[in-house]
């Protein structure tokens, strides 16, 4: 008699799964939503440059009262301010993604505010390459500000300002905020976010590559059921112990990684219009983040089964991708976030896409691909130490129908 599915329904073991659910619903909105519902709260500041270039006039700076505001009065809790000598130190600073922005006073600050014949400009260097949250919080924040203090000189100079002939619009906010972008986003690049995208294509592949290995080469070798539309077949299993069957899929995963990249690259530079600084290097670091992404999880998976997918998917996916610094800068993040994000390979596929990707950008390559490397090496060393020992305490994959020796 054929079972019906109301039969399996009224067992209590299968809602079982229920809890599962319950578990990876609220590990998703921990992860992805934990990660970013809280990146405007305020114990949480943009490290922003400050450059105070005012040479003053007859001894008399008003750039030093807007330093007082700005590192001793009421707007140091509104960002982490770093103060910098130079315009051009600070568009270093920039273009390694240390600070997000970067507020210049010029030199004719104090004799243009004494003379006032029009508003003073103050530049705020903005950087597109970090990405629209990070660039664009930043900028809010010191265009904040400076509106802040540009009322406080307004009010100063009114009440010293009988006869004079200043307009009072001007007198009450005499600075004009002028916002330059260090450089701007090449075209085809998500608006400074390709760099992001092109990690999350890497990892992904790697992940969902692995979950094709490792099914298939199971199925092949008779660990595992081979299915396909309405076609089901089993064969019995071969004589392969635990260590061979990962070395296996890790060969196999090797070869695809190197074919996945080269078509991830040609599809994104070459089709979509995607630049690319360093495109033989790009592609280099590509196998070697698809190569990771894979065996991650096949070795969870060899070490301890189903199960090992889901521990994958949190690594790589879950709390990899919020933590990566792609979509929001890690200074925005809760605490957990930025730490999972230097111990996650996904912030460090990003950076390092970022910097082959746009030119001159972070200047943390070679750290960012040791990450990835530590990573693939501690995970196949991991997968192989724990499958060894499995093998040599005869933990075989087989249940005892399963053990019919069968030939190659």
């Amino acid at each position: 008699m054929v079972m019906r599915a109301t039969a399996l329904l009224r067992s209590p073991k299968i809602w079982v799964f229920t809890v599962f659910a319950a578990v990876l619903a609220g590990v998703l909105t921990l992860g992805y939503l934990g990660g970013v519902l809280d990146t405007d709260a305020p114990n949480q500041q943009m490290p922003i440059a400050w450059v105070d270039a005012d040479a003053g006039v007859d001894a008399h700076r008003v750039g030093a009262q807007l330093d007082e505001q700005v590192f001793s009065g009421s707007a140091r809790h509104t960002a982490r301010w770093v103060r910098v000598d130079t315009a051009a130190s600070a568009r270093e600073l920039l273009a390694r993604n240390e600070v997000y922005a970067a507020v210049v006073i010029p030199p004719d600050f104090t004799a243009r505010i004494t003379a006032l014949t029009a508003p003073v400009p103050v530049t705020v260097l903005s950087n597109p390459l970090a990405g629209p949250a990070a660039t664009g919080t930043a900028v809010g924040v010191a265009q904040s500000v400076l509106n802040e203090l540009s009322q406080r000189i307004g009010t100063s100079l009114a009440a010293t300002a009988s006869g004079s002939t200043t307009s009072p619009a001007l007198l009450a906010d005499p600075l004009k905020v002028v916002v330059t972008p260090l450089t701007s986003a090449p075209s085809h690049s998500a608006g400074g976010m390709a760099a992001f995208y092109y990690a999350l294509v890497l990892i992904l592949t790697g992940f969902l590559l692995a979950q094709l290995l490792h099914s298939g080469v199971d199925g092949a070798l008779g660990f595992a059921p081979r299915e396909f539309l309405h076609q089901r077949s089993t064969r019995s299993p071969l004589p392969i112990n635990r260590v061979h069957t990962l070395l296996a899929k890790v060969g196999v995963l090797a070869g695809c990684a190197v074919v996945a990249a080269t078509v991830i690259e040609v599809l994104a530079v070459g089709g979509l219009g995607m630049p690319a600084a360093h495109p033989l290097a790009l592609w280099v670091f590509s196998v070697l983040a698809v190569a990771t992404a894979g065996v991650v999880p096949l070795t969870l998976l060899a070490v301890i089964g189903a199960p090992g997918a889901l521990v994958a998917t949190m690594v790589l996916v879950v709390f990899g991708v919020p933590s990566s610094g792609g979509a929001y800068p890690p200074e925005l993040q809760p605490a957990l976030f930025r730490w999972l994000g230097e111990v996650l390979p996904m912030r460090h596929i990003t950076t390092a896409a970022r910097e082959l990707i746009f030119p001159a950008t972070e200047f943390h390559l070679a750290a960012s691909i040791l990450a990835v490397v530590l990573w693939l090496v501690l995970s196949l060393t991991f997968g192989l130490g724990a499958t060894a020992f499995y093998d040599r305490t005869g933990r075989v994959r087989t249940s005892t129908q399963e053990r019919t020796p069968q030939s190659a």
